[in-house]
């Protein structure tokens, strides 16, 4: 039940409330019919109709309408035939009712007797259950003086030959009308449900999607706020991202003269340092910009092969001596997100484990699904208590940001936007023998990624 959403929740209690009280209902009513005698269950009707047979029977032939007009009311109407009505029915139904009516009566035991319902309308058999609105319990009884007794009853006497108790009928009556208050409920907490469905994908990419204002007035207002809290939101990131990326699109540009001076100088250790320097502010620019390129993205509708770009990532390192090892990797495997976002994922990966671990092993699986990316090392590993932090921006393990000993902190916080913005996941857990183990989830895509964007090298430094 904690995955229902409040117009489930609601349904299920309303409905759950009157399937319990209709058994409850049910079970008294069985449970009193049980304990009441098999003989006289049916004696305000059988005892009465039996009645009238034997008086029938035993009075003479002149007195016999004087009988019959006793009888009558306005339920019970009797009428004497010299041969069998067309509408007289024998079935499986009533064989009990039957049965029981001639141990009520006197010999002969193989006299005719029939029971069935007929329409309130034509008086023809009832072979509907819509015909059963209205319908007739109808008697036929042979007498031993001669002819058949009609007998035609109504009201909610048949209804209890059904077996059915008449607080049943206000039962399902109530049920029909708690259907429709459930309809109505839903369309109140509609709105609710739409409200939840935005504030999620804003939450996956930052894009206001505002919602219809309808339904009650609280709720208007509740939509309202949220529809301006959205805009603002988005607005202040987007000024926030903006900003950072211009600046760091600049600094670029005064980075690359004075790596010209810096050509320019003789050969000393101070210039060495200067370029090191130089190169630690170039890769967090790159971090930064990368960084604001995913906050600003979102989700993608595009699809990547992961398993040629973490082929690609793999050779570019392992050419440079780096101790990687890849499996899995054989065949194409598609999901979603751009590729050079998902490119930026796997060389962050495998970039922290060569840089704190010393090496990277990477491992490929899929399901129906999702594709998960394992990349594992065999370093110090990362304390449970520090494992919600280290997606946070600009938050490293090690306190310095010398690039030598790490990244500026970005690395993971990329990845983590990236990842999440595609509807994936990303975990950190212990590598069994010791080390880290980093586990992203990205879902399948639903087309194939086109072939000039799989077949080409791709790179995460890119803009």
């Amino acid at each position: 039940m904690s995955r229902l959403r409040i117009a489930g929740r609601l349904a299920l209690i309303v409905v759950g409330a009157i399937v319990l009280v209709q058994m409850l209902t049910l079970a008294i009513y069985f449970v009193e019919q049980w304990r009441r005698p098999q003989s006289t269950e049916f004696a305000p009707l059988l005892g009465q109709t039996a009645a009238l047979v034997r008086a029938l029977d035993q009075v003479p032939a002149a007195d016999r309408e004087l009988v019959l007009r006793a009888a009558t009311n306005g339920r019970f109407v009797p009428t004497i035939r010299q041969d069998v009505p067309e509408n007289a029915r024998r079935g499986w139904f009533f064989k009990n009712a039957e049965q029981r009516l001639r141990a009520l009566l006197d010999p002969p035991q193989d006299r005719f007797v029939a029971l069935s319902f007929i329409t309130g309308t034509d008086g023809a058999p009832v072979t509907r259950l819509r015909d059963l609105v209205g319908a007739r319990l109808h008697t036929v009884i042979g007498l031993t003086s001669g002819g058949y007794l009609e007998i035609t009853t109504s009201g909610d006497i048949a209804l209890r030959l059904f077996g059915i108790p008449v607080g049943l009928l206000a039962g399902i009556l109530g049920f029909v009308v708690a259907l429709a208050a459930l309809i109505a409920v839903r369309r109140e907490t509609r709105p609710l449900s739409d409200l939840a469905g935005a504030v999620e994908r804003f939450g996956a990419a930052i894009e206001p999607h505002p919602i219809t204002e309808r339904g009650a007035p609280d709720v208007r207002t509740l939509i309202r706020a949220v529809n301006a809290m959205q805009a603002r939101i988005a607005e202040l990131l987007r000024s926030r991202t903006l900003v950072l990326g211009a600046i760091s699109h600049d600094l670029r540009t005064y980075v690359t003269r004075l790596r010209l001076r810096l050509e320019l100088l003789p050969e000393s250790e101070q210039r060495m340092k200067a370029v090191t320097d130089l190169d630690g502010m170039q890769s967090l620019m790159d971090d930064a910009l990368a960084f604001v390129r995913a906050s600003l993205k979102g989700a993608s509708d595009e699809a990547a092969n992961l398993a040629l770009i973490t082929r690609t990532e793999y050779e570019a390192r392992k050419a440079q001596d780096a101790p990687v090892t890849l499996s899995g990797a054989q065949a194409p495997l598609n999901v979603r997100g751009s590729p050079a976002g998902i490119a930026r994922v796997v060389a962050n990966l495998v970039d922290n484990a060569l840089a704190y671990g010393g090496s990277a092993d990477i491992t490929l699986q899929a399901d129906q699904n999702a594709a998960e990316l394992w990349v594992e090392d065999r370093g110090p590993g990362i304390p449970a208590g520090e494992r919600c932090h280290v997606f946070d921006p600009f938050y490293r393990l090690e306190a310095s940001r010398n690039r030598e000993s790490g990244g500026a902190g970005l690395g993971l916080t990329i990845v983590r936007q990236i990842v999440e913005s595609n509807g994936g996941a990303v975990t950190i857990e212990d590598r069994p023998g010791g080390g880290t183990r980093m586990h992203v989830r990205l879902p399948l895509a639903t087309t194939n990624p086109a072939a000039e964007c799989s077949a080409r090298p791709l790179s995460p430094h890119t803009p």
